[in-house]
């Protein structure tokens, strides 16, 4: 009996401490960046679970910041620094990828309670119409138990993290740091990491262009031209608008909406006259700033760093615009409920134009770098 007690204790001990080195290697790689704050990181794999990392950041360090940019992806490179020369702010990017209203509303909410923040630049994709919420995708893309959760979710996460498949682990320990660290951002301020396909631009920039710009062009245009578009979310959207204007009034902090520029190539994910009303409904709530139509900024694939994403100078020519020093005649324009009407009948007109030429041709003549339009 005594034997058998022994070898029942030997054999939890075991358990135990296997379990504890479990543990204690997936804390260590930390290949989602669950743990970054933990581990005093001042970067983030911007393919792990930025959310979170950012989150604890921002919470260990709310006395440095009373401002943040809020958005998908695409605001992920708004310079701080340069939004706080014009404003004075100490500003957090607050970039999610795969940005949706149900995260801003969510998150808005978390970051003046908790953070203390008294402005909000909200930036808009306009795929947003797409999609509510990301219930569909997988967990990196949730929001951190500790932001909407109890005692239990915060625990349940953290064992979640540390109990991860190991092997996944040691793989990601066994990358090349040099590959690793072009996908790092900036856990400082929040900004995005492009480190890399500026060094392919360098390169060769036109064969960059064509790989990474322009692969979908042709069919995309066929789908903005040919083919209807769906916007499920568009309802549910603009009341979130709504409540995320309410909650900053009732706070008593600044928002700020801008809507970035875009591709011509991936306008088909929403341009359509139910888009147009979605806009005066936005625009009903507060003024927007809006960089996304058919201009010919957004007709020169020079812009942007792939179909979905613009440069970090062009994000900085619309922080100049937006605050009265932009150079850029027609880039962006200010939408309030006086030119709403006619700043959509304008857009149409655009598309029709462009619609007319694809009809034509097959295709829609873009900018190239010698234009104007290239912003550099």
């Amino acid at each position: 009996m005594k034997k058998s007690k022994q070898w029942l204790l030997l054999f939890f001990a075991i358990v135990f401490v296997g379990t504890a080195a479990f543990m204690a290697v997936n804390y260590q790689i930390d290949d989602t960046g669950y743990f970054a704050v933990e581990h005093g990181d001042e970067t983030v794999d911007a393919n792990g679970y930025t959310r979170a990392a950012k989150c604890k950041y921002l919470r260990k360090y709310a006395d440095d910041y009373n401002a943040v940019v809020l958005g998908g992806s695409k605001a992920g490179v708004l310079s701080t620094e340069r939004l706080s020369e014009y404003t004075g702010k100490n500003y957090y990017n607050f970039y999610v990828a795969y940005g949706c209203f149900s995260d801003y509303l969510t998150y808005a909410s978390w970051l003046i309670d908790t953070v203390g923040i008294d402005e909000i630049t909200l930036h808009l994709s306009s795929i947003e119409v797409q999609m509510f919420d990301r219930s569909q995708v997988n967990e990196i893309y949730e929001v951190p138990a500790f932001v909407n959760g109890n005692a239990g979710d915060v625990l349940l996460e953290n064992l979640n993290y540390l109990c991860r498949n190991i092997e996944t682990s040691v793989e990601y320990a066994m990358e090349d740091k040099a590959t690793k660290e072009n996908g790092m951002d900036s856990l400082i301020t929040g900004e995005r990491n492009y480190s890399y396909p500026y060094q392919l631009i360098e390169k060769d920039e036109q064969k960059y262009i064509k790989k990474y710009v322009m692969p979908r062009y042709k069919q995309n245009l066929e789908l903005l031209f040919e083919k209807g578009v769906e916007e499920p979310a568009m309802e549910a959207n603009v009341e979130a608008f709504q409540e995320l204007k309410a909650l900053c009034d009732e706070k008593g902090v600044t928002l700020k909406v801008v809507i970035g520029p875009t591709f011509l190539a991936e306008i088909f994910k929403f341009e359509s006259e139910d888009y147009y009303t979605y806009l005066r409904h936005l625009v009903d709530v507060t003024d927007i700033w809006d960089f996304s139509g058919f201009t010919p900024e957004n007709l020169n694939p020079y812009n942007f760093i792939n179909e979905g994403h613009y440069k970090n100078v062009v994000a900085d020519a619309m922080v100049d615009t937006m605050y009265g020093k932009g150079s850029r005649e027609n880039f962006g324009i200010l939408l309030t409920k006086d030119n709403i009407d006619e700043y959509i009948q304008n857009r149409r007109e655009s598309y029709q134009k462009l619609k007319k030429e694809y009809e034509e041709t097959g295709t829609v003549q873009l900018q190239t770098k010698e234009d104007e339009s290239y912003i550099s």
